[in-house]
């Protein structure tokens, strides 16, 4: 075979133009279905007690993109497919507003996939789903914080799992780990069926509105140890527990209700140890079958640990690669146009996405603050944006002696999934210290 037609080939497997750079798998069906409810955005943030100075902070994002040249990228639409091509315009700083993981103006934001915000002493990292997950943004916003703190002589120190500002990339940090993991010979793991939704109450708009909880980290990890189970467990439990109330209200006849599933997002680089910056997530989807009858919470611990057990079997998280990769291979998928698959991929959005879960629960761990910042980190933040089908998300972050569980919604006025998660904790003997961005137009 001729060196010119094996270029070819590998420019047709690569689904981008010689020199630019294929969306990552699990990327894919984000730019075809980002809307107005759809962003497709997640926010971290850190607040610092020392008085944010812009003009460091974006030396620091600066010096940040120059160590991870493969997040100085911009979208763009091909013929077959989205692709990222080189970005030589410089960053744009934006001011925080009240909402945070809006859609992202790609245009005002000089076509960067990531926006970094700041106000009086926080700094905080958006994120279009498409450039990498939520582990991933957490590494940019590591590096971030720790350049800024370094020019602005507050500390010279790096975080835990943050890449070396002195080391040339690896090669691993902007490869497609589903590429490297996918595996002809496996089958592809079946979809699931449709799961409840709940309705809420009310108008909604798409700006998104938060509620707070902190709880003690101490506290919540002896709950979570006294019973048995992790705190991803004992969380995506409470809110399984509160959703099916919701449903019993809403469905009184139990032959009717329809399974509770929830999304949770597992972090693959911790499975495989594959240090990708690029999207490396799939989502366990644990849930109960309420009309089997009523669960207790003791049942529904029991089953959210044993459905996320499963879930993080390597063999059964290769076949779910398998399927997808498998998907995005199909000789008529690779070469259909891009106009034709795109209403295809809002499509699979839904029955492949949305509809298979009632809410998505996301915890991004424990957050090792280095011993020389713990004097200078107030507090850490995680948003997801909600979607149009489950208009309420939760995000969860450990760092210091605090746990935050941000709730993001749609709804203008409907807060009783939050009021009755957080009554749940408070009566499980976890103090809750509650905050919000809504607004007097947005309270009951």
């Amino acid at each position: 075979m001729g060196s010119d037609t094996t270029n070819r080939m590998i420019r047709a497997q690569s689904y981008a133009p010689e020199g630019f750079i294929a969306l990552d798998n699990s990327a894919l069906i984000y730019p075809p279905t980002e809307a107005k409810y759809n962003a497709n955005t997640f926010r971290i943030s850190m607040d610092l007690k020392q008085e944010i100075i812009p003009q460091i902070l974006e030396l620091a994002l600066h010096n940040t993109l120059e160590r991870c040249s493969y997040a100085k990228v911009s979208l763009h639409k091909g013929f077959f497919w989205y692709y990222l091509s080189p970005n030589h315009k410089s960053p744009v700083l934006h001011e925080e507003g009240s909402y945070p993981s809006a859609r992202i103006s790609f245009k005002d934001n000089n076509g960067y996939l990531l926006k970094v915000l700041y106000s009086k002493h926080r700094i905080a990292l958006e994120c279009f789903h498409a450039l990498t997950d939520g582990s991933g943004a957490l590494v940019y916003l590591k590096m971030i914080v720790s350049e800024y703190c370094r020019i602005a002589d507050i500390s010279d120190v790096s975080f835990s799992g943050a890449l070396d500002f002195k080391e040339r990339p690896d090669p691993q940090e902007f490869s497609d780990p589903f590429q490297h993991f996918y595996d002809k010979n496996i089958p592809g793991s079946p979809s699931t069926g449709a799961a409840y939704h709940r309705k809420g109450s009310g108008g909604y708009d798409d700006r998104v509105k938060v509620i707070s909880a902190m709880v003690d980290a101490r506290t919540l990890r002896e709950r979570c140890r006294e019973r048995g189970y992790t705190v991803t467990v004992y969380l995506s439990s409470v809110l399984t527990m509160v959703l099916q109330q919701f449903q019993k209200e809403e469905v009184p006849q139990q032959k009717k209700r329809k399974p509770i599933k929830l999304s949770v997002p597992m972090n693959l680089r911790n499975i495989f140890h594959f240090e990708t910056m690029r999207n490396f997530t799939l989502f366990a989807v644990p849930g109960i079958e309420p009309a089997l009858g009523e669960y207790t919470f003791e049942e529904i611990l029991k089953k959210i640990y044993l459905d996320m057990s499963l879930s993080q079997d390597p063999k059964k998280i290769r076949s779910q690669i398998k399927r997808n990769v498998g998907g995005e291979r199909h000789i008529l998928m690779r070469f259909a146009p891009t106009a034709i698959k795109n209403p295809l991929f809002k499509l699979l959005s839904n029955s492949l996405g949305d509809d298979l879960y009632s809410a998505i629960i996301s915890n991004l761990g424990y957050v090792k603050v280095p011993e020389e910042l713990e004097s200078s980190v107030s507090r850490m933040d995680f948003y997801l944006c909600p979607g149009q089908i489950n208009k309420v998300s939760l995000a969860v972050v450990g760092f210091k002696d605090k746990v935050v569980i941000n709730f993001s919604s749609f709804f203008n006025t409907d807060t009783s999934l939050e009021r009755m998660f957080c009554r749940f904790l408070v009566e499980d003997g976890i103090p809750v210290e509650v905050s919000t961005n809504r607004t007097p137009e947005y309270k009951e």
